[in-house]
């Protein structure tokens, strides 16, 4: 499995959460099978999972990378690659405000994941 060796850390709205994004290259059944897992630092008993069969996969986090799911966003045609900082911070901010409470004690899975950059403004998905 694709796999970040820690998770990475990130500060959205003065809060602080660990996340990584994970798929497994050689699963081909389920392929494009993908998820992240956020955890709010202040609350580290909470795991949020929110599980992707949609969009293609990829590790690479050079922001010149054109790899990943092409697709329109404010009118723009861009490149969604789930493993940027961009597209992590906006389904942090989203499944935070949206999906759960910080509080919480559990983990979640969010299994309609694709839905969500929809709801935050993707569209035209190539």
């Amino acid at each position: 499995m694709k796999n970040r060796a820690k998770l990475r850390q990130m500060t959205s709205n003065g809060n602080s959460y660990l996340w990584t994004y994970h798929y497994d290259e050689n699963d081909l059944k389920n392929y494009p099978y993908s998820y992240y897992l956020f955890v709010p630092k202040s609350n580290e008993r909470l795991k949020v999972r929110v599980y992707f069969t949609r969009y293609a996969p990829n590790m690479n986090i050079d922001a010149y990378s054109e790899e990943g799911t092409i697709c329109l966003y404010k009118g723009e045609r861009i490149i969604l690659n789930l493993c940027r900082f961009f597209f992590a911070r906006q389904l942090i901010e989203y499944v935070f405000s949206n999906c759960c409470n910080k509080t919480d004690v559990v983990e979640i899975e969010i299994k309609d994941g694709d839905a969500i950059p929809e709801k935050l403004g993707y569209t035209e998905f190539d």
